[in-house]
């Protein structure tokens, strides 16, 4: 069975949504169909090379290219922020793609704390509040997120720097 992805409900002609990590290994391929049939457009993978790897991910970035989807590798540490350049540019690209009517999918290990800060961040480029964005994806995801202070901090950080893309 496929991994649940968490739709966010939020006014936009695409949609976005974050995940757990996909099952790995053998059922690779049946995640990355289930994707395409739900018409995910873009893939964004926040793990890092080493989880990647230990989780049974290593062909990841090519199934999902295979099956015409756009792949977006941005490694943020587990419990970490990302750089926040990096960020900036990445969640108003994203945006760009959610506006335009595409669906944006956010994954890392539990789906809880760095695709929540990659979901927040396009949210927030779309005209979200940082505590708007964080109330829409917990909604989704039925438990307050994302994980960690410095997470929280980094949403609030881009919401106080941008306006909507």
């Amino acid at each position: 069975m496929p991994t649940t992805a968490y739709v966010i409900d939020w006014p936009a002609a695409g949609r976005l949504a974050v995940m757990p990590r996909p099952a790995g290994g053998e059922r690779l391929p049946d995640e990355v169909d289930s994707l395409r049939r739900n018409g995910v457009d873009t893939v964004v993978c926040a793990l890092t090379a080493p989880e990647c790897g230990l989780l049974g991910l290593s062909g990841w970035e090519q199934a999902v290219r295979a099956a015409g989807m756009r792949f977006v590798s941005f490694p943020i540490p587990d419990f970490g922020v990302p750089d926040f350049t990096a960020y900036r540019e990445l969640t108003g690209r994203l945006a760009e793609e959610v506006a335009a009517g595409r669906f944006v999918l956010a994954h890392c290990h539990g789906g809880v704390g760095r695709a929540t800060v990659i979901a927040g961040g396009v949210l927030i480029r779309l005209g979200a509040s940082a505590a708007d964005a964080m109330a829409a994806i917990g909604a989704a995801r039925g438990l307050p997120v994302p994980e960690t202070e410095p997470q929280r901090a980094i949403l609030a950080r881009l919401a106080g720097m941008t306006g909507p893309c």
